[in-house]
């Protein structure tokens, strides 16, 4: 798997778990950045996909 992938992972669970401490009206950050997290390792994984592809044929 990719390593920006890992870390686009990682990042999001960061963000999901500090949510619930975050203040109630706030809260919606942690939650957008950790869905933009896992939005950002989805297209780094279909880019290193592609990647191996091209070098495969």
């Amino acid at each position: 798997m990719d390593r920006r992938a890992v870390f686009f992972v990682g990042a999001a669970a960061v963000c999901a778990a500090l949510a619930p401490a975050t203040e109630h009206d706030i809260r919606w950050i942690p939650i957008a950045m950790a869905g933009a997290y896992l939005v950002f390792a989805l297209l780094s994984i279909v880019d290193f996909w592609s990647r191996r592809r091209e070098h495969e044929d």
